[in-house]
């Protein structure tokens, strides 16, 4: 009969422990916001007098996104248009801060529809996109798909 109550405690015991041990695994509005913001601010902060160089901009980026990701948008330039923008026209770029508009979420990946605002030179425009985020493990975020609506600044297309 102890054995029987010694195996019961640990049992209890056990189940109690490692439920305590779990993290919190929810995702919030937030926490995607946060992401989405701190990776866009890499690609869209250019100073059109201190251009970043395109290695560094890639090595900064690349910690964010997939590898199919990765390597069309660094074939396509995708990255690297805000920077090129800024030195060719003689003007900065900047994110002030983006919106979510809407989420869903679907095995583990939360698909986003999202505007950004951005100051180009001083112009304020906002940037629309989608993006597919992997929620790996312990809620680090990893872009799947990302892709955004041009928009024309002083008669010019920016990507």
């Amino acid at each position: 009969m102890m054995k029987k109550l010694t195996l019961l405690l640990l049992m209890v015991i056990s189940v109690i422990g490692l439920s305590a041990c779990q993290k919190d695994k929810s995702v919030s509005e937030d926490d995607i916001k946060a992401f989405l913001k701190e990776y866009k601010t890499i690609i869209y902060t250019a100073d059109s007098q201190n251009p970043t160089d395109y290695s560094k901009l890639l090595e900064d980026v690349k910690p964010y996104v997939n590898e199919e990701v990765y390597e069309k948008h660094e074939k396509n330039g995708i990255f690297n248009f805000p920077n090129h923008f800024a030195t060719e026209n003689q003007t900065d770029v900047k994110l002030n801060d983006v919106k979510i508009d809407t989420i869903k979420e679907k095995d583990n990946n939360f698909e986003i529809a999202y505007t950004m605002f951005v100051t180009i030179g001083k112009q304020n425009v906002e940037k629309t996109g989608e993006m597919t985020i992997l929620n790996e493990e312990d809620n680090k975020f990893i872009v799947t798909y990302d892709w955004e609506n041009p928009v024309t600044v002083d008669n010019k297309k920016f990507k």
